[in-house]
């Protein structure tokens, strides 16, 4: 099963765990779509996030180690931080040693709506990447994002919700923070219009642009 029918794509991740906070489920999930992550940084911004000190990177490893898949590749970025290369430079970055080596159908990246400069800042990548090909473009649903940002793809992850949470506890350096929570996990993969339907766990996206579907 093909998550929106796209067999590969790439899943920008400005910080360890934004990718696997935001759709480590559908992930799981949709087995016969290949996912290529993408870590683009170690932590926070530069001098401003003390859990940087932490290999939040090989926390990224530990998470996914300790999961039974084979539809996954992890890349980590040959730098830091997201401050060490401009935008045009990510671009030509991400286009060099991604998109013109594999046939992508899709890449998801972080919102435009979202109270996370970083997550802005690589969000703005998107129209750029699939500017020459046949690319959809689709935004995950992050832990910042804001409230007048609208999903339009609902995501049942029921079935892999206990193993998520299971993997994402890896991140041991964010552990203390208020998102990992049980409640607030909860809250995060809680939608009204889906609950009421009877869909009580998902991952919410918001399709961008999509081609041949």
């Amino acid at each position: 099963m093909k998550l929106l029918n796209l067999k590969r794509v790439l899943c920008l991740s400005p910080h360890p765990d934004d990718v696997e906070y935001s759709m480590l489920g559908t992930i799981l999930k949709y087995k016969d779509t290949t996912f290529d992550v993408l870590c683009l940084s170690c932590g926070g911004a530069k001098g401003f996030d003390s859990t940087n000190a932490l290999n939040r990177r090989q926390e990224v490893n530990n998470v996914w180690g300790s999961l039974e898949y084979n539809n996954v590749n992890l890349s980590f970025a040959d730098c830091d931080y997201l401050e060490d290369r401009t935008e045009p430079g990510w671009i030509n970055y991400i286009e060099n040693k991604f998109i013109n080596n594999q046939k992508y159908d899709g890449i998801f990246i972080p919102p435009e709506k979202d109270s996370m400069y970083e997550h802005r800042f690589v969000n703005k990548f998107g129209s750029a990447l699939i500017r020459k090909d046949a690319m959809s473009l689709i935004e995950y649903h992050t832990v910042s994002t804001l409230n007048c940002w609208k999903p339009n793809v609902f995501i049942d992850i029921s079935k892999t919700y206990k193993s998520k949470l299971q993997a994402i506890n890896k991140f041991v350096s964010q552990n203390d923070k208020s998102y990992f929570t049980k409640d607030t996990l909860d809250s995060f993969h809680s939608n009204f219009q889906c609950s009421k339907r009877g869909i009580k766990i998902v991952e919410q996206f918001k399709i961008l642009e999509m081609f041949g579907y």
